[in-house]
C-alpha cells in the first residue's frame, strides 16, 4: 500500500522529534508513540486532507515541546536532569549544586554580617530567602508535576519562615474574620482570653491536630518504630523540662516581689499572667519541628533518606545565624565562635553533600524515625543544639 506524501514527510520528520527526547525515554516509548502519531496522521489526512495534517502538526509541537523539556528535567541521567536521584546512586552534582545554594546564600550573608551591611543582610536573608528560593521549586514542579530534590531544602526554610512570621501576624488583619480580633481580649468558652495568647493558642491546637492525624496514618502503616517512640518521648520530656524551667523561674521572680513589700507591687499581676502564658509559648517553639518531621515522611516513599533535607532546611536559619535578642540584635558567640563557624560550615555546606551523595541502598528506603537512630553525630548534636 503506497503511503500518502504527507503522511510520509509527517513520519520522517516526527521520527526525528523523537531524537529530542532522554535516551531512556526512548528506548522505552518511540516505537510506541511512533505508531500512534502515523495512525493519527491517517484519520486527519482521511478526514480533512494536508489541513487536518497541518492542525495535528500544531497539536503535535506543543506536546513534543512540553513533554521533551519535563523529561530532560525528570531524568537524572540527560544533561539538565535536576529533578530526582538515579536509584540506589548518588545524586549527580548537578543536582548537588541546586542543593547547596540555600546553604551558600546563608553562609555568605552570615559573613556579610561583619560589614556594616550585617544587620540589614541578616534579616533579609533571614525572613525573605525563604519566599525567594521556593519560587523556582513551585515553577519546576508546575511544568513538570514532580516535586525536585532540590526544592526539599527551600521547603523546609519556606516553613520556618512562614512559622516565624506568626510571632508578629495580627489577627486582625484576617480577611472577613479580622473585625472580631480588634478588641484586646474576647471571650473563648466563657473565658476571658488575651488576642495575643489567643493567636499562640490557636497555632498550637492547630499544630497538635495535624501531629495526631498524620502521627496515627504513619503508625498504622507500621513506620514509626519503637526507637521512634523513644525518640518522641525525649522529645516530649525536652518540652516539658523546659516549660517547668521557665514556670518556675518566674514563680520565683514573683515571690522576690512579693517579700519585698507588704503589697504586691502591680507588676506582679503581670507576671502571674505571664506565667500561665509559658506553655503555650514554648509549645509554638517546639511543636513546629515535630510536625514537619510527621511531613516530611510523606516524601520517603519517593526520596527515602534525602528526606532529612526537609529538616536541615527548617534548621539552616537558627543554626547560622544562631539566636538573637529582643531588639533584633544578633547574639555573638566570642568564647566559641571559631567552633561554632566550623560547625555551621558543615550544616551549611558539607551535610547537603553528604546526604544526596551517598548511595547506602537500605538507608533510602528507611522512614525518617529510623533513620534518625543512625544518623552521625553531627545530626544528633544539631537536633541538641536547636
Amino acid at each position: 500500500m503506497k503511503t500518502n506524501g504527507w503522511i510520509a514527510f509527517s513520519q520522517r520528520l516526527y521520527r526525528r522529534l523523537l531524537h529530542l527526547y532522554p535516551l531512556k525515554y526512548r528506548a522505552t516509548y518511540e516505537e510506541e508513540m511512533f505508531h500512534l502519531f502515523t495512525d493519527q496522521c491517517r484519520e486527519a489526512h482521511t478526514q480533512r486532507g494536508w489541513v487536518g495534517i497541518l492542525v495535528l502538526w500544531l497539536r503535535t509541537l506543543m506536546d513534543v515541546g512540553a513533554t521533551v523539556i519535563r523529561e530532560h528535567l525528570s531524568d537524572p541521567r540527560a544533561k539538565l536532569g535536576l529533578l530526582d536521584a538515579i536509584p540506589n546512586a548518588p545524586l549527580p552534582w548537578k543536582g548537588v549544586l541546586l542543593v547547596l545554594i540555600p546553604g551558600l546564600i546563608f553562609f555568605v550573608s552570615q559573613i556579610v554580617q561583619l560589614t556594616f551591611l550585617g544587620r540589614v543582610w541578616f534579616f533579609l536573608a533571614f525572613h525573605r530567602a525563604g519566599y525567594f528560593l521556593i519560587l523556582p521549586v513551585l515553577l519546576v514542579w508546575l511544568l513538570t508535576r514532580r516535586f525536585p530534590v532540590w526544592g526539599l531544602i527551600p521547603f523546609g526554610l519556606l516553613y520556618e519562615t512562614l512559622w516565624d512570621y506568626g510571632r508578629s501576624f495580627d489577627l486582625s488583619g484576617l480577611p472577613l474574620l479580622g473585625r472580631f480580633f480588634y478588641q484586646e481580649t474576647v471571650v473563648l468558652f466563657g473565658a476571658r482570653i488575651n488576642i495575643y495568647d489567643l493567636k499562640f493558642l490557636l497555632a498550637v491546637f492547630v499544630c497538635v491536630i495535624l501531629s495526631g492525624m498524620l502521627m496515627g496514618y504513619n503508625a498504622r502503616r507500621g513506620q514509626i518504630s519503637r526507637s521512634a517512640w523513644k525518640w518522641l518521648g525525649l522529645y516530649g520530656l525536652l518540652i516539658a523540662l523546659q516549660v517547668g524551667g521557665e514556670v518556675y523561674r518566674r514563680v520565683v521572680d514573683l515571690r522576690l516581689l512579693a517579700g519585698q513589700t507588704k503589697d504586691l507591687p502591680a507588676g506582679s499581676v503581670a507576671l502571674t499572667d505571664n506565667i500561665s502564658q509559658v506553655p503555650l509559648w514554648y509549645l509554638y517553639e517546639a511543636l513546629p519541628f515535630l510536625l514537619l518531621v510527621f511531613i516530611g515522611m510523606l516524601f520517603t516513599r519517593k526520596y527515602g533518606g534525602l528526606t532529612f533535607l526537609i529538616l536541615l532546611g527548617y534548621l539552616l536559619p537558627t543554626i547560622l545565624f544562631g539566636r538573637y535578642g529582643f531588639w533584633n540584635e544578633p547574639v555573638p558567640f566570642y568564647v566559641v565562635s571559631l567552633a561554632v563557624l566550623i560547625y555551621r560550615f558543615v550544616v551549611a555546606l558539607v551535610a547537603p553533600v553528604w546526604l544526596v551523595r551517598a548511595a547506602s541502598v537500605p538507608g533510602r528506603q528507611q522512614p525518617p524515625f529510623r533513620l534518625l537512630s543512625q544518623l552521625p553525630a553531627i545530626s544528633h548534636l544539631t537536633l541538641l543544639l536547636v
